[in-house]
């Protein structure tokens, strides 16, 4: 049971601190302390995720870093792009990887 919670909360903490993000400019002059707020958990739940080799959640968290950071929208772009890179160039290179041949 508490294995199913877990789960539960590894996966839906994702979509909240998106949520919170889309709303945080409802909070109007705490706008920009709610963003690090949101950024500040979303880098330790990128940590944890790491620790725990769970690669799709570093990517999910990654991204809310970088969309809710108090940075300039450019900035972010880029950034993003760069993610977008540096997952390719990762994915070509574990193609290229040596595998052992077993015999038949």
């Amino acid at each position: 049971m508490l294995r199913t919670v877990a789960r539960i909360i590894k996966w839906v903490s994702i979509p909240v601190l998106l949520i919170a993000g889309i709303f945080s400019c409802a909070a109007a002059s705490y706008e920009t302390l709610v963003n690090v707020a949101i950024c500040i958990c979303a880098i330790y739940l990128l940590q944890r995720a790491l620790w725990s080799k769970e690669y799709f959640r570093v990517a999910g968290f990654g991204t809310i870093v970088v969309l809710v950071s108090p940075m300039a929208f450019e900035l972010k772009v880029f950034m993003l792009m760069a993610f977008a890179c540096m997952g390719s160039v990762a994915a070509v290179l574990a193609g290229f990887r040596k595998q052992t041949v077993e015999p038949l």
